[in-house]
């Protein structure tokens, strides 16, 4: 079996994670994004459930939920969405066009919002962060310029007055 390969990107049990530099015979070399090594004894990694970002592929789905105001439409939120996505694909490096994004009304009616799921394609793992952040700016501008809010937690409180009450 080769479940971990130089250049593979993968995350430890232990929530370390990182690309897989040098393959031993005694230890596995992981360089962390803070660019610092981490030295795993192969008997250790052997025994450690290993998630491997490059397989079965590099590519990989990033899934980005969006609120919205139950005063929205629905059809136009997805529309948005989709169409921010592309235009960000030819400009995102990593942000994959295809295959395309969609929208999902999941996981649906939420306390304050209606709540979406924009899936897309990220080339690699690392690339993710990047997409997500240019995503969301975009997002956010397209939907002031459509008029469409991104709600915030309310709670409604009533205080009501009666008898039987401490200092009533």
């Amino acid at each position: 079996e080769k479940p971990v390969r130089v250049g593979d990107y993968v995350k430890l049990e232990t929530g370390q994670e990182g690309y897989v530099t040098d393959i031993g015979w005694r230890t596995t070399r992981i360089r962390m994004l803070p660019n610092n090594m981490i030295i795993v004894p192969n008997a250790k990694l052997a025994q450690s459930i290993v998630t491997n970002y490059y397989l079965p592929e590099q590519r990989m789905a990033l899934l980005i939920p969006v609120s919205v105001s139950y005063n929205s439409d629905p059809g136009q939120v997805e529309k948005i969405l989709v169409e921010e996505t592309l235009r960000a694909a030819g400009e995102v490096p990593g942000l994959l066009a295809d295959p395309p994004p969609f929208v999902r009304f999941i996981p649906g009616f939420g306390e304050s919002s209606l709540d979406f799921t924009l899936i897309c394609q990220v080339r690699e793992f690392v690339d993710q962060y990047l997409a997500q952040h240019e995503l969301r700016k975009r997002i956010f501008r397209r939907f002031n310029q459509e008029g469409i809010e991104i709600p915030f937690p309310q709670r409604v409180v009533h205080v009501r007055e009666g008898k039987g009450r401490p200092g009533a």
